[in-house]
């Protein structure tokens, strides 16, 4: 038996073009392939949210799944695909009236389905909100062969799931299974290839049978779908797998339990995370623009690290057509600030706009003055400065329809080194999960692959917001080489594995106990400026928004991690 394993980009809602995406990848490989496999929830695009109970959008898929029904009646190729499927209304879940479904469509008929079991409620997710637990283990015969199915979070069972009785692997062995089919939106993050390979191997193994992973690519807001799909032997090697971040099919053969090639094909092994994070912004970036109807972005350009970063990846992402800087100095700016900005944008061939708000400084402290009989402080004249910049790029993109990317990294967000409605406007932050140090290291490795794309300047200089004289970054901040490391313990250090975590505690080490919590304590009274944040691509294990909620008006510090 042969099965042909598609992962494709999806829009969610968006049911006319996935269905299109469906039915072509379908008759493509009709010749080809017995069972033709796609992603959870394919038709909606994972994950429509609160859009699943909007009146008329289960109806809309429903009707793109009776055409998809409607196609297979004369091909003789079986379709496997993830829907939202409307449960009874006396399911004992009352308040939840949905299932996060399988189908398994043949000539002109859903033959069976199966519904996911396992509704993850941590991290990103939230399908718990909207869907109900099936029951019942997947498993289906077709042309004598058993096939086993898990739905994404059924293959990653804990303990408590076994203690409370939810285990679909523990049901899938009492089955004498050929295969197992899983249907995937799993979103990418660091290590994240690696966590599913291993995960997935260990269930191959237990049920003593290969297993096919078919994964979602693409981006949905804040989340990056990487594909990566993978098929492994029962021992749980990897037998082949499709590009990351990008739509791929490739097609497996099935005969005595064992999975061969039926095209040659080269095994890809997954990224670095400096190659991740490359690979994954310019995916996030060029699907949120693209899915939101965008024709351009614009970045407000400082000569430093940060914007230098955004704007080459927007152009590398984007084409250097549809990407803007516009620079905009002050009397604090120094002059290598312009010509590194000059400079980048002759290398990126993009255009640059230069727009002084030194008279508009002058007046606006002018007019603070009059209105207050008061002198602005200084850092009420550096948060000025930041939302004339600021005001001046939402202008540009009312006039031009430009989406403003903002260029705080996450070292920044996180102790709040930011101006509201300054240097955090726009409509998505590409780098606001990368640390500082992270910063560096894609910004060397993009200059590795591209040609010395970043001046050498702008990457050697060190950091300044220039909003004030001969100001640094080090004047208010710990170096980011140790800096970066408390942060990541204390956002994310209960899902780091011991060795990197024990590597993060050395790094910190020499410090005062009084000097980490004071840096925790700047990460707990940033919370409302996160909250005002833009949507920011998510590449660490937990970022900030969906992965990480906090109250802001709270006084309880995490316990040291």
């Amino acid at each position: 038996m042969k099965i042909a394993v598609c992962q494709l980009n999806f829009k969610i809602g968006d049911f006319e073009n996935n269905y299109q995406k469906i039915i072509d990848a379908v008759h493509k490989n009709v010749q080809n392939a017995d069972i033709i496999v796609f992603s959870e929830l394919a038709l909606s695009g994972y994950y429509p949210k609160d859009l699943i109970e909007r009146p008329g959008f289960v109806e809309t898929q429903n009707y793109f799944v009776n055409k998809l029904i409607m196609a297979s009646e004369h091909i003789d190729i079986a379709i496997i695909i993830g829907l939202i499927h409307s449960a009874p209304h006396t399911n004992r879940h009352k308040n939840k009236t949905f299932y996060n479904s399988l189908a398994f469509i043949h000539q002109g008929a859903i033959r069976y389905q199966y519904h996911k079991m396992l509704l993850p409620v941590y991290n990103i997710f939230d399908e718990a909100r909207h869907f109900s637990p099936g029951e019942e283990a997947g498993y289906f015969h077709f042309k004598g062969f058993n096939l086993g199915f898990l739905i994404c979070e059924d293959g990653w069972q804990t303990e408590t799931d076994i203690a409370c009785k939810r285990d679909p692997i523990a049901l899938l062995q009492e089955k004498a299974l050929d295969i197992v089919i899983s249907i995937n939106a799993s979103p990418s993050n660091i290590g994240k290839q690696q966590e599913r390979i291993t995960q997935f191997a260990s269930v191959a193994q237990i049920l003593k049978a290969p297993l096919i992973f078919c994964n979602q690519v693409g981006g949905n807001d804040d989340l990056v779908f990487d594909g990566a799909s993978f098929c492994l032997h029962a021992d749980g090697q990897v037998m082949d797998s499709l590009a990351a971040f990008a739509e791929d099919c490739g097609i497996v053969s099935l005969e005595n339990k064992c999975l061969m090639h039926t095209r040659h094909s080269l095994l890809k092994q997954p990224l670095s995370d400096v190659a991740l994070f490359y690979a994954q912004t310019q995916l996030g970036l060029k699907d949120y623009v693209t899915k939101c109807g965008f024709n351009s972005v614009v970045i407000g350009l400082s000569g430093g690290i940060d914007s230098a970063l955004t704007c080459a990846l927007a152009t590398l992402a984007l084409g250097a057509d549809k990407v803007i800087a516009l620079a905009m100095p002050s009397r604090y700016s120094s002059e290598h600030s312009i010509s590194d900005a000059i400079a980048l944008c002759e290398r990126l061939n993009i255009k640059l706009h230069i727009v002084s708000i030194e008279e508009e400084f002058k007046l606006a402290c002018t007019q603070f003055s009059k209105n207050f009989n008061v002198l602005p402080n200084p850092l009420t004249e550096q948060n000025i400065q930041a939302r004339i910049r600021g005001r001046i790029l939402m202008q540009y993109s009312n006039q031009y329809g430009s989406l403003v990317l903002s260029t705080g990294n996450k070292s920044e967000l996180s102790v709040g080194y930011t101006t509201l409605y300054g240097d955090m406007v726009g409509g998505l932050n590409i780098i606001g999960d990368l640390y500082k140090t992270e910063v560096y290291a894609l910004s060397h490795y993009i200059n590795e692959i591209h040609d010395n794309l970043i001046p050498h300047t702008i990457i050697e200089k060190e950091p300044s917001a220039e909003l004030a004289p001969n100001q640094k970054d080090s004047d208010n901040l710990l170096p980011y080489e140790i800096l970066d490391p408390i942060l990541r313990l204390y956002l994310e250090g209960d899902l780091l594995s011991p060795k990197p975590k024990a590597a993060y505690h050395s790094q910190i080490a020499p410090l005062s106990k009084e000097s980490i919590q004071a840096v925790h304590r700047q990460v707990d009274l940033a919370e409302f400026k996160r909250k005002q944040a833009p949507p920011i691509i998510r590449i660490q294990r937990r970022a900030f928004g969906m992965g990480r909620q906090f109250p802001i008006a709270a006084n309880f510090s995490l316990p040291d991690n």
